[in-house]
């Protein structure tokens, strides 16, 4: 009988640990973050980046704001399409850059920066926001 329970309790600790391992691999990844936003850096083939940060819940959310080892975000809801940005990019040794403006963003992609390359770095710079619905 007791070897039967432990069988048991295994396969249940094993099923808990395989669907934990799915949810923070997988689902943070690709699902909807619990903090609404997801920043995400793409390296372009002509040496040139986009910083892409994609709003989710962007109807029913009023504040998002994520950080990470080269960026800082915080982006309030002023009204139904007018949003306040307060985004840093960039590591201390290449220079860090800031955007502080207030835009109106439509549901997609919005264009809200875009920076030349400076003299130690290799590509521009693009930061565009995703309003996902």
């Amino acid at each position: 009988m007791t070897g039967k329970w432990r069988l048991l309790i295994s396969a249940v600790v094993c099923v808990v640990a395989v669907a934990s391992a799915f949810h923070f691999l997988m689902m943070e990844r690709y699902g909807v973050p619990d903090s609404g936003i997801r920043v995400v850096q793409q390296s372009n083939e002509d040496g040139s980046s986009d910083w892409v940060i994609r709003l989710y819940q962007s109807d029913s959310r009023h504040h998002w704001q994520a950080s990470g080892k080269s960026y800082a975000v915080a982006i309030d809801r002023l009204g139904s399409n007018s949003f306040a940005l307060d985004i840093a990019y960039g590591s201390s040794d290449n220079g860090r850059h800031r955007i502080r403006q207030q835009v109106r963003l439509g549901d997609g992609l919005t264009l809200v920066a875009a920076f030349g390359a400076g003299p130690t770095e290799a590509g521009d710079t693009r930061v565009i926001i995703d309003r996902v619905k």
